[in-house]
């Protein structure tokens, strides 16, 4: 019997999804190791994902949460999955009319990745690579192709189009950088079978295009800031201007995280210095503290864990760390 299938699935690779022991040095690091030596290295548990009964995925990386909440707003919860690349032939069938993935480092061409596979030889394909490879030649996606149309965005969603990959994985709409203002509109026209644009560039959104979300991340990942502002050449981000999500917002994150099985939440920021910064990016103290102490304070929150802070505010100021 035909798969009727969910109208809109949103997707992401296992090895990106992956909390790998709840370990984000694991995920950046195994991610790079060759997929071809992988099972010998004993590495095959880091990429068994957690399932919810019904097939959908636990947790995926938080971007994938946001185009899931920017949805929810236009579709009902029924027309929509969320899942890894194993399950997507539960869920894409003769009723699906888009696929969105998610794309965060999908052909191991960033820093870590490109360096450490390299030293097997220039040409093996990293566990990450490997993964999104797998994702995008699903049997499922070649077989309803013809009525359904492919949305890639993410971080590492540029890589795609720099390896001129568009085309042999069926890329319909390629979402370059921030996606709040552009996703529903794109996801509405690829529903109702219109032609969508090859490539969209994703501007900063204003602070309130950013959804609440409704499902878990992978690592309870929370935003606290986005952009930076401070102008750096040689990074986008710091070319964008910063802002901070509101602490309401960010409660309301953690106890979406905790209701799911997180009990460590990952602070996602460019710099946890700028979060609610003063003139000229001064640090903030009571506001840190404040966030510190109010996530803490959340009933199931056992562990806070940082990604990105820079050491110019504390080699300014060295009691900001107390």
């Amino acid at each position: 019997m035909a798969v009727r299938g969910k109208k809109i699935v949103l997707a992401a690779s296992d090895s990106e999804s992956n909390e790998y022991l709840r370990s984000t040095w694991r995920q950046m690091l195994l991610a790079t190791l060759p997929a071809r030596y992988a099972r010998y290295l004993g590495t095959d548990w880091s990429i068994k994902n957690e399932l919810a009964p019904d097939g959908q995925a636990k947790y995926v990386p938080h971007g994938l949460r946001i185009i899931e909440s920017l949805l929810l707003e236009r579709f009902p919860q029924e027309d929509i999955a969320v899942c890894y690349t194993d399950q997507l032939g539960l869920f894409v069938g003769e009723d699906t009319r888009v696929i969105g993935i998610h794309a965060h480092n999908p052909l191991g061409i960033t820093f870590a990745t490109d360096i450490y596979p390299a030293f097997y030889g220039r040409e093996i394909e990293p566990i990450n690579a490997a993964e999104f490879r797998r994702l995008m030649e699903h049997p499922a996606l070649r077989e309803h192709r013809h009525h359904l149309k492919v949305i890639v965005g993410g971080p590492g969603a540029w890589q795609i189009e720099k390896k001129n990959l568009l085309d042999e994985w069926g890329v319909d709409c390629l979402v370059d950088g921030e996606a709040e203002d552009h996703a529903l509109r794109l996801f509405e026209a690829a529903v109702r079978g219109e032609t969508l644009p090859r490539r969209v560039e994703g501007n900063s959104p204003r602070l309130h295009s950013i959804p609440h979300i409704h499902h878990r991340s992978t690592f309870g990942t929370v935003e606290i800031t986005r952009g930076c502002g401070r102008g750096c050449q040689f990074c986008s981000v710091a070319l964008r201007g910063g802002k901070s999500i509101p602490l309401d917002q960010i409660l309301h994150n953690v106890r979406v995280q905790v209701a799911e099985g997180a009990d460590t939440i990952l602070f996602v920021t460019e710099d946890l210095f700028l979060y609610e910064q003063g003139p000229k990016f001064g640090t903030n103290v009571a506001a840190l503290r404040r966030l510190f102490e109010s996530v803490a304070a959340v009933p199931g929150v056992k562990h806070i864990r940082l990604t990105h802070g820079t050491m110019a505010p504390v080699v300014r100021d060295p009691h900001v760390l107390e």
